[in-house]
């Protein structure tokens, strides 16, 4: 009776740890965010921010719209962004996109519900609860991650932006997306080892030991959960080089039984 006792309140002390710490970084971004908007006002997001796609028109394209939209992965459509010092300011927006980004919800919701499946950790059990837990501690990570990657990369100069390739081909394009996950490109145009994006993984997964259980809290399951997140990212940074291209021939069938219409000028 003590042992099984004993075991339901680490558990507790466990998660109320955990979600102390979540509540905390929650707190922190939104208080972050909030004054940044006061002090800065309503601006809109940039396209360094947003990473949308530019587009590359020409007088044929004009004419002829359906040879404005190719095939994946051959062309790309968007310019390179230039290399120049970003300032704090713009350090300070890029950060806080890469939080309050939807789509930084969707790597802790696709780890925690993998956990959830996989019942890891044990001790935070099933349920509601459990995948509540695993949920914040994703996110929690990915603060801590990001936070981390902010910091170093102001320190040493690197470029946080997401860089489109400019290559043709999907193995020239494949390639560029491995090389430039693992180096990144410097204030002056130059590449460098992406020291931030590998001190943001490992440093966020060694702080985690703090509200993991303590079977989980140690050097060995550190380190398998920072490679794991840069195995993920990677993952997802090569997905968003193609990700244009997919959606464009996802839709494309839909355009041609549609017929292609040139857009109406809207009034401001």
């Amino acid at each position: 009776m003590t042992r099984p006792r004993f075991q339901s309140r680490r558990r507790f002390r466990d998660l109320t740890r955990l979600r102390a710490v979540a509540l905390l970084l929650t707190a922190f971004t939104l208080v972050s965010a909030s004054s940044a908007k006061t002090q800065e006002g309503p601006t809109p997001v940039p396209n360094f921010l947003t990473h949308e796609p530019l587009a590359e028109t020409g007088p044929e394209d004009a004419q002829n719209p359906q040879a404005a939209r190719k095939e994946l992965p051959d062309a790309p459509r968007r310019l390179p962004l230039q290399a120049r010092r970003l300032t704090l300011n713009e350090r300070v927006r890029i950060y806080r996109h890469s939080i309050f980004n939807p789509d930084s919800a969707l790597g802790p919701s696709f780890g925690a519900a993998l956990g959830q499946a996989n019942n890891e950790p044990p001790e935070w059990g099933q349920g509601t609860s459990g995948y509540g837990a695993r949920l914040a501690s994703g996110y929690g990570r990915l603060v801590i991650n990001r936070t981390i990657r902010f910091g170093v990369a102001a320190l040493d100069h690197e470029d946080p932006r997401f860089h489109y390739s400019n290559e043709t081909g999907f193995w020239r394009r494949f390639r560029y997306a491995s090389v430039h996950y693992v180096m990144a490109r410097s204030d002056d145009g130059g590449r460098m080892p992406a020291y931030s994006r590998f001190a943001g993984a490992y440093g966020a997964a060694f702080i985690a030991n703090a509200w993991y259980p303590e079977s989980r809290a140690n050097t060995g399951h550190a380190l398998m959960r920072g490679s794991t997140a840069l195995a993920a990212g990677y993952a997802w940074n090569v997905f968003r080089e193609f990700w244009p291209d997919i959606k464009k021939a996802i839709h494309h069938p839909k355009d041609e039984e549609a017929g292609y219409q040139e857009p109406k000028d809207t009034q401001n």
